[in-house]
């Protein structure tokens, strides 16, 4: 797997960065103890030097250089320095062979290289003394280099360190969700070919990749089911439309020849062509509607009072027919909707009950009673719909073969179904035996929210 595919992963580079970041920690925090310990030890150091020159030069001039001779004695001439010297320079004695020209007299203390007369790395200090010599103290400090040396070593060490199993983590944390990637890519490419039946494959682990195909995939039965209303909607509008549209010719043919033209004849070519203009409203509304363009007129709805003006403009129409329109209102029961296409819906619903019932009988509309649960419920006493094909009369120009005979295009439950998506609501046909009811679950907002849709 070459490198820019793996810097292009999330994880990799969410990888590189913590470990960037935690480098830089550990450089700080290395850092730190490295400046704090050798702060401390200088100055330990240079108080030591301090106090001892202090001591020394306080010392009578006539024993001084005994004493520094004892110094050297009892201290050892191979980690401490001590040293006099006349004004001009001069050894007198000790164990430095000339004072070091950087070396200031009664400055703060220096840190010398290897130099004649001691064999290590050494932190001096100088003292003029009343007759005018200067006097040297010294001691080792290759302790303290080597202490620089190790803390070094382990900033630097830690930070390739962790600089390389950083990349190693995020190489190894990337390689499988690139692998997950590669087959998502596979199957992303057979669904762009045409086969719409692919799904995107997911995990039991359910992280990000596969909450997102879980989306893709719920937006690939979408697409599948509308390709399938199409396809389907197409064959059955070439044919339901062909008879209509060929009578239409033919009538049309035996008017030219006809020497007189009959108002009759006309009203009846008219009645045709219009039938397949609804039938082509419908499509266009269902496409409108699909669209989800609607949603800004979403707002708070009173059931009750949308059930009570669709039955007041119903019950003509289900007295004409010889039925008894009977709403049934729970008040207090509200909805996030739009208010004209809900209005729509249960119309639609109003008209098929009352279309396929019997005469004699009773369409019911009420609303369910609990708050928490918003239902438009319509009913009938009709033959009902056969469990079979209770999902197959959404689709367009579907309709059950005992009611062919009965006019209608097979769109109104369509329109339906597409403004109950629209609205992210349910739509349920159940057995009322006798009858067919027809259940509007309107969810709430928590319940939309865990929606697939959504």
């Amino acid at each position: 797997m070459r490198f820019r595919t793996l810097w292009q992963t999330t994880t990799f580079r969410l990888t590189a960065l913590y470990g960037l970041l935690f480098a830089l920690g550990t450089f700080a925090l290395l850092g730190m103890v490295y400046v704090q310990s050798v702060v401390y030890l200088t100055r330990r150091v240079d108080g030591i030097l301090n106090t001892e020159a202090d001591a020394l030069a306080r010392s009578p001039r006539p024993g001084l250089r005994q004493r520094l001779v004892e110094e050297l004695t009892l201290n050892g001439d191979t980690t401490n320095i001590y040293a006099l010297f006349s004004a001009d320079g001069v050894r007198i004695a000790g164990n430095l062979d000339a004072m070091p020209a950087a070396l200031g007299v009664d400055a703060r203390p220096l840190e010398i290289p290897v130099t004649r007369g001691f064999s290590a790395h050494a932190r001096l200090i100088a003292r003029r003394l009343p007759s005018g010599e200067v006097m040297v103290v010294g001691r080792d400090v290759d302790q303290l280099r080597e202490m620089r040396s190790i803390v070094t070593s382990a900033l630097v060490w830690s930070g390739v360190s962790i600089i390389l199993v950083g990349f190693a983590c995020g190489t190894a944390l990337s390689i499988r969700p690139m692998q997950r990637i590669h087959r998502l890519r596979a199957v992303a490419q057979d669904i762009a070919r045409g086969d719409l039946k692919r799904r995107m494959p997911t995990t039991q682990r359910r992280d990000e990749l596969d909450m997102f195909a879980d989306t893709l995939n719920y937006m690939m039965s979408e697409v599948e089911r509308l390709m399938s209303e199409v396809q389907n909607a197409t064959a059955v509008i070439a044919h339901d439309l062909l008879g209509p549209l060929a009578n239409v010719t033919q009538q049309l043919r035996r008017l030219q020849t006809a020497e007189a033209v009959e108002h009759a004849d006309i009203a009846r070519i008219t009645e045709r062509i219009e039938d397949v203009l609804d039938r082509f409203r419908a499509i266009l509304r269902l496409a409108e509607l699909e669209a989800g363009q609607r949603r800004a007129g979403f707002k708070h709805v009173d059931l009750a009072q949308l059930v009570e003006s669709v039955a007041q403009l119903y019950a003509p129409l289900a007295e004409e027919a010889g039925l008894r329109l009977l709403p049934i209102i729970e008040h207090g029961i509200h909805a996030e909707a739009d208010p004209e296409l809900l209005f729509e819906a249960l119309s639609n619903l109003i008209d098929n009950a009352i279309k396929f019932s019997q005469r004699g009988g009773t369409v019911q509309v009420r609303v369910g009673k609990d708050p928490a649960r918003p239902q438009l419920i319509v009913q009938d006493n009709g033959p009902g719909i056969p469990s079979n094909e209770r999902t197959a009369v959404l689709q367009r120009f579907y309709r059950v073969e005992r009611n062919h005979p009965v006019p209608g295009s097979g769109l109104g439950l369509s329109v339906v179904a597409a403004i109950i998506r629209l609205h992210d609501f349910d739509l349920l046909l159940e057995d009322a035996d006798p009858g067919v009811r027809a259940v509007i679950e309107c969810r709430t907002s928590e319940a939309r929210s865990k929606s697939p849709a959504q």
